[in-house]
């Protein structure tokens, strides 16, 4: 299902747990580690920005162009140190790798290479950018939105992935992820699954819904504990995952409750934040390609 695993590192610890995270999955999946360190092209212009705000320094005057050559080099020599970590990290693990250094606005060169690939795995937080705001960090929410694969959010530990939680409301980007739940417990004895179905006060229609998700799953062959509960969805998610001691939620990208195509669902992203496990989360390109 994720032959080609994009794993952004940027130095970052979340960046090793991310890779740490992908690396086990790759084993288990056959898959090919494709490593990509962005050199922020914005931190390499920095000084022709600053320069206008200084009328005493010329914008493209020599020292202002050596300090970008400098910076430009340093961010490029710590990338290819980086890329060499990763790669000496996939051969320990006896995983295949490709490392990729390339420069621009980091989100979106990430979002070219995922084009290429099956699964993006990286940090909820990166070197630079903590949460804050409204929504999440800059990068790791452009990823987030505009991903047309699924993305894997790690958190600052490594977890098993033993037991996992698909969170279910019948839209197409739930039964994706349900898909993709589906095949992560398959033929694997190791692994359990739990299908939770979160109902608002239509609950005729809602009971509706996660009978659909259980023949979903017995067409894939999974059986799975199966949870009903009237109230908020994201509360919900988070305490589900924590009593049932999930490591990893599994749920789609954006629900019924969609207003706008880039704007990130609210409960996609309260569950990005409270939970304290991976999340997977699934987007428009189909995971079960």
């Amino acid at each position: 299902m994720f032959p080609q695993i994009l794993v952004p590192v940027d130095g970052s610890d979340d960046g090793w747990v991310a890779l740490a995270q992908a690396v086990a999955l790759a084993r288990a999946e056959n898959s090919v580690i494709q490593g990509l360190y962005v050199g922020d092209v914005r931190l390499i212009e920095a000084p022709y920005w600053v320069a206008p705000m200084d009328v005493a320094a010329p914008v493209f005057d020599a020292s202002t162009r050596d300090t970008a050559v400098k910076l430009s080099q340093q961010i490029a020599a710590d990338g290819q140190a980086a890329l060499k970590q990763l790669a000496e990290t996939c051969a320990e693990a006896g995983v295949a790798c490709q490392t990729h250094y390339a420069e621009g606005v980091v989100s979106q060169v990430i979002l070219e290479y995922a084009r290429q690939s099956d699964l993006v795995v990286m940090g909820r937080q990166g070197s630079s950018v903590p949460w804050v705001g409204p929504l999440l960090g800059s990068t790791f929410e452009a990823v987030v939105r505009h991903s047309p694969v699924p993305v894997l959010a790690c958190q600052s530990e490594i977890r098993s992935m033993q037991r996992i939680l698909a969170a279910y409301d019948g839209s197409v980007r739930a039964k994706q992820a349900l898909d993709v739940a589906a095949h992560l417990v398959q033929e694997r004895e190791d692994r359990s699954l739990v299908l939770l179905v979160v109902a608002d006060d239509k609950r005729h229609e809602w009971e509706t819904i996660h009978q659909q998700g259980e023949r979903q799953l017995q067409q894939a062959g999974v059986t799975a504990k199966v949870i009903f509960y009237l109230g908020q969805a994201g509360p919900e998610i988070l305490r589900v995952a924590r009593e049932e001691a999930c490591d990893l939620i599994v749920m789609g990208a954006y629900g019924h409750g969609r207003i706008l195509e880039w704007v990130l669902g609210s409960t996609v992203e309260e569950v990005m934040r409270g939970a304290a496990c991976p999340v997977l989360i699934c987007h428009k390109k189909n995971p079960t390609k």
